[in-house]
């Protein structure tokens, strides 16, 4: 019988939409035979989202002190409960120091135990920045305290999903204006090699990438910008020639879809933050995926906030969410290939 992954599992923010999710995926039998599945999670909690949701599955409560030697049985989660370690009690519906706490602690965990090789990939509820920095987050963004928790100084960015679309993109939460200033070849280089690999990792064995122009006609030969031709192009060659990746483009933004789907490509490394990714959420905003890119864990969420106003209503759709389990799942697989 074929090696599951496992995957670790984390409620997000308890009061926003996360634990009616988590109960939603886990209560389809078909999801939970996907894997061996870790819950990290406040056992009160968890029991909410069940509430919330109208709908229960069972699970094994563990120790972990037990993760070395656990056996996972076919589609029955394991949870270990983790209380926070400030013991207030949560506030539903805004964004508060408890919550963020929460969420900081349960990654950590999740993190920890990928370290370990108890868990071979993370999927995390949404959860919230605001209520991450009340909680003592330093960082602008949860993919660089993740690259801090590993050790991690390379290039990283976040990769947005839908359906069997990847997009990556060389420059992200930065003003507009600074975006030529923070385009060079490596960095081109290095977000088409990031997203190269994590393809492979998701299973695709020779991703076909597109690289997108900066410009208005791709510069049109130098006469509306030359960063194509001094930048993009040659990071381009450069990639091709040492790696043999499949490579095409650059495209300009408002035809890299049409060649996409023309051609069949497996993703787009884009050259600032909304360049591909206004057209990837028209595609399909509730389908929407984010991979944590860069790092040597793969950790997926789905590409959609807390809803706070939503919370306790039973009307959260899962959606995305078994979209970013999905793709843990077959990042999960990845690692144990490559182990």
């Amino acid at each position: 019988m074929m090696q599951k992954p496992t995957v670790a599992l984390v409620l997000g923010d308890p009061a926003g939409i996360g634990p009616e999710l988590v109960a939603k995926l886990l209560a389809q039998g078909e999801q939970r035979e996907k894997a061996n599945i870790l819950l990290i999670a406040d056992k009160d909690e968890l029991h909410k989202g069940m509430e919330i949701a109208q709908q229960t599955f069972s699970y094994e409560e563990i120790t972990e002190a037990q993760l070395p030697t656990y056996s996972f049985q076919s589609g029955v989660p394991a949870l270990i409960a983790y209380k926070c370690s400030n013991p207030k009690p949560f506030e539903y519906g805004k964004a508060t120091e408890q919550s963020g706490m929460y969420i900081l602690e349960t990654l950590k965990k999740a993190v920890e135990y990928a370290q370990a090789g108890y868990v071979q990939s993370i999927c995390f509820a949404p959860l919230n920045k605001q209520a991450m920095h009340l909680g003592g987050l330093k960082y602008r963004d949860e993919l660089h305290w993740f690259a801090e928790q590993t050790h991690f100084d390379g290039f990283v960015c976040e990769l947005n999903v839908v359906d069997n679309i990847w997009a990556s993109r060389v420059t992200s939460h930065i003003p507009f204006k600074d975006i030529v200033s923070n385009l060079s070849i490596q960095s081109v280089i290095d977000c088409i090699l990031l997203l190269n690999s994590s393809l492979i990792r998701a299973g695709v064995s020779q991703p076909k990438i597109a690289v997108q122009a900066l410009n208005p006609h791709g510069g049109e030969g130098g006469v509306f910008g030359d960063e194509e031709l001094t930048i993009i192009k040659p990071a381009i060659e450069q990639v091709r020639e040492k790696y043999g990746i499949d490579l095409y483009g650059p495209f300009p933004s408002d035809t890299t879809m049409h060649e996409v789907k023309r051609q069949n490509l497996d993703g787009v490394v884009s050259m600032y933050h909304d360049q591909f990714s206004t057209a990837l959420k028209l595609l399909g905003f509730e389908r929407g995926v984010t991979v944590q890119g860069g790092i040597s864990i793969p950790i997926t969420t789905a590409n959609h906030g807390t809803a706070y106003d939503l919370h306790g209503k039973n009307v959260a759709v899962p959606t995305a969410f078994e979209a970013a389990f999905n793709i843990a799942v077959r990042m999960g697989n990845g690692v144990l290939k490559s182990e």
